[in-house]
């Protein structure tokens, strides 16, 4: 094995486990704009199982309950509210070149689905960053994704609850 993949190897092997999300922000290296996409507190769990699998949930908090019980009963307009403030996707992952990439299977945009999504890999003890470049539509400029987790505390198995 070489060091690369024994890095990787390593690397995969701390990220297994849950991850509560601390921040999330994008940053517009052309303006110098930075926003936060769910606020200043978004809420969000990130899941790495030790055999491929990953899924990621993130919100923006407080979100206003439907109006009504059944989703389909509700205008377009509370739909797109609570879609713009909700984003899902999982598939399965591995590490590569200190990035995780994720083959995303499903996705709450369907434009996700079938997609890789690469995000570099800072670890440092329980807080994992990931980072990604996008690039916009007007040629020639991009945003910078910046995503902030923080292990998640352990919970008994199953078994033994």
């Amino acid at each position: 094995m070489n060091e690369a993949s024994r890095s990787d190897a390593t690397l995969a092997a701390a990220l297994v486990g849950a991850w509560r999300l601390v921040s999330w922000t994008i940053e517009y290296p052309a303006t110098g704009r930075v926003t936060q996409p769910f606020g200043p507190a978004p809420e969000g769990l990130l899941v790495y199982t030790p055999d491929g699998h990953m899924s990621a949930a993130l919100q923006r908090p407080g979100r206003p309950r439907l109006s009504r019980a059944d989703p389909h009963a509700v205008s377009d307009a509370e739909k797109a509210t609570a879609f713009a403030s909700y984003f899902h996707y999982a598939g399965t992952w591995h590490v590569a070149d200190n990035c995780v990439v994720h083959a995303v299977d499903v996705a709450m945009n369907p434009n996700l689905t079938g997609t890789r999504q690469v995000r570099r890999i800072a670890l440092a003890g329980d807080v994992l960053e990931l980072g990604a470049e996008e690039a916009l539509e007007a040629p020639g400029q991009l945003r910078r994704h910046r995503i902030r987790w923080r292990r998640a505390p352990q919970l008994p198995t199953a078994a033994s609850r």
